[in-house]
Parts: C-alpha cells; sequence; structure tokens
C-alpha cells in the first residue's frame, strides 16, 4: 500500500532538472527494458521499469534507499528497444546522483588500492569502464607520490582493474587474485599431472566463466556430473578481469587446456568487458609460443545469457584441441 504522503513532487522535480533525468516522465512503463535488461537476467529483483514508476510517482525514499538504483551498469542492451528511445543508464546515473548528494551510498562491494604496493602508472585509470578510478597525489608512509583512488559511487565491481594492475595493488572482494588461486587449485587441482604429461585418460580443463555470460545453476552442475574433476571451472564477475599469469600458471601446472568464456555480442554486462577478456587472450598466442607452450591450449569462446547446452560443446572443443597437440609431441624413448 503507497500512502498519499509519501508522494513527493519535488523529487519528481530534481530528477528531471538533472542532467539524464528529463525523460523520467516519458516512459511508458512498458517493461521493454525489464526483458532486455542483462542484470534482471541474474538478479530477479532489478527491475528498470519499476525504479522509474516509483520515481515517477514521487517515492523518494523508496527509491533512493533502494538497492537497485546502483545496479544498472550502463550497457544499453534496452536502450535500442525502447518504443520512446530513454536511455535508462541515463535516468539511473540522475537518480544515483541525488542519492550521493543526500547522503545514500552503494552496497558495495568495490574495488581497494593498496597505496603502498600501487606505483601511479594509472592502467587502472584507463582500463575502467566507468571513470571510478582516479590518480591523485598522496603522502604514503611519509612519501609523497601518485596513487589510484576508487570513487566507490561509480564502481561497479567488474574487476577489471585488479586484472589490469602490473603493481598487484587492486583488489576486489570475492574475486581476489588470492581467492581465484584458490579457487583453481583446490583439493591440489594444479599439482595434478595431465593428459600432455601422460599421466591422465583425458585432458584436464580450467574453464574461466563469466558470471553474467552463464546464469543457470543446472547448466553449470552438468557439466560438473558429465566431467567430474577433469574440468575446473572457476567464476569470474566479467571476463575482463582474467589474469594472463593466471592462464599461464595453469598451464605450466596441472592443467592441459584453459578455456575462458565471456559474454554473446551485444550482451556485456560491462561495456567493453568481452573485448578485453578477448583480447588478452589473442595477445597470449606469442608469449605461450615463446614458452614453448601450444597456443592452442588457450581458448575464448562468447556465450549468451539463455545459452544451454552449449559449455560442454566447448569444453569438448577445447579437449579435441589439446589431444591435436598431445599427437604433435615427440614419442618419448
Amino acid at each position: 500500500m503507497i500512502r498519499s504522503r509519501e508522494f513527493d513532487e519535488s523529487f519528481i522535480e530534481q530528477i528531471l532538472a538533472e542532467p539524464g533525468g528529463e525523460h523520467l516522465l516519458d516512459c511508458w512503463s512498458c517493461g521493454t527494458c525489464a526483458a532486455t535488461c542483462l542484470v534482471r537476467r541474474y538478479e530477479a529483483n532489478f527491475n528498470p521499469r519499476l525504479v522509474l514508476h516509483k520515481a515517477g510517482l514521487g517515492l523518494r525514499e523508496a527509491v533512493l534507499s533502494s538497492a537497485e538504483i546502483w545496479q544498472c551498469s550502463a550497457c544499453d542492451a534496452c536502450y535500442p528497444r525502447c518504443p520512446k528511445e530513454i536511455h535508462i543508464s541515463d535516468v539511473m546515473r540522475a537518480i544515483r546522483n541525488i542519492a550521493i548528494r543526500e547522503g545514500y551510498e552503494p552496497p558495495g562491494p568495490f574495488a581497494v588500492v593498496d597505496e603502498v604496493r600501487c606505483s601511479g602508472c594509472a592502467v587502472c585509470t584507463r582500463a575502467c569502464p566507468y571513470e571510478a578510478i582516479d590518480r591523485v597525489t598522496k603522502t604514503v608512509d611519509g612519501v609523497e607520490k601518485a596513487v589510484a583512488q576508487v570513487n566507490k559511487n561509480l564502481c561497479l565491481h567488474c574487476g577489471i582493474c585488479v586484472a589490469a594492475c602490473p603493481s598487484g595493488a587492486m583488489s576486489l572482494e570475492v574475486f581476489s587474485d588470492q581467492e581465484l588461486l584458490s579457487r583453481m587449485g583446490a583439493g591440489g587441482w594444479l599439482e595434478q599431472k595431465g593428459y600432455l604429461q601422460g599421466a591422465a585418460e583425458e585432458p584436464r580443463i580450467l574453464a574461466f566463466v563469466c558470471q553474467w555470460s552463464l546464469r543457470s545453476d543446472d547448466e553449470l552442475q552438468r557439466v560438473k556430473e558429465k566431467y567430474g574433476d577433469r574440468v575446473r571451472l572457476v567464476n569470474l564477475p566479467c571476463s575482463g578481469r582474467v589474469n594472463p599469469a593466471m592462464i599461464l600458471l595453469a598451464l605450466t601446472q596441472g592443467a592441459d587446456g584453459v578455456l575462458v568464456v565471456g559474454c554473446a555480442d551485444g550482451e556485456c554486462h560491462y561495456q567493453r568487458g568481452t573485448y578485453l577478456g578477448r583480447g588478452k587472450v589473442a595477445l597470449l598466442d606469442a608469449v605461450l609460443e615463446q614458452m614453448g607452450l601450444a597456443p592452442e591450449r588457450v581458448a575464448f569462446a562468447r556465450l549468451g545469457a539463455f545459452d544451454r547446452f552449449v559449455l560442454p560443446r566447448l569444453i569438448d572443443g577445447l579437449t579435441e584441441r589439446v589431444k591435436g597437440v598431445a599427437e604433435k609431441l615427440p614419442v618419448a624413448g
């Protein structure tokens, strides 16, 4: 039940006056944005239509205190399909700006900077899709230096900055390097010898999977049941979070092949995350050859949010590539 005293016309006027919020009342509340929204496919409680509807009614507290206003990642997948041609992300940004001014904070998590290790190179600043990182001058341990500084109001915890940081100064809760390495090697998985070493009947595959590209628990469970321990799945917030050093580590330890799975074209939740992930894998070819490792052992693939029965095919494809590498190896003795 909504009580009349909850309607605040001044809130509507605030949004309309905020850059990007001028189209708030143009919304027909048809739900096309909700049907298209990439966030909603993963987080069922997120509904951009409902957020705009409440804002259009002037429900200040209900809107500004909600977690939903911070979840839009400005992927703009909804924009081409909106019959009123509204940039929902612009309206959301206008609402967030008001929330920030009135003391509301996003729920997190956020990227964190270790200022002692930070070299101030600004690689993370250029990599961030949301301009959430600046380079500032601060005194750290008595020394004045340039360091990265994260604006938590803009950070959408994609982890791209963590993978880009050459000094290891960036970290992200749940998806830190240490936690990902722990998942990769849990149960001594990386310590086991693989197919290319003649110690396994089938190639052992490590798969880094963007959590937005595949959102079916049943699908992941099906993969685990089919392949058992020979396939290790590690979820990432974005394929752009993948660290080439982790791929190389896996290949030199117990993994015969590494698969990196990003979002399908037009579905990247973090705007250019899939592009960055694919680029990292492509650049690894030369490094692998220099190390005497076959580039065929690493593959990048795109997977749609609603794709089903595709991940096993990707794993089988990489498995066959690894077997092809094995056939070219010199016979011992």
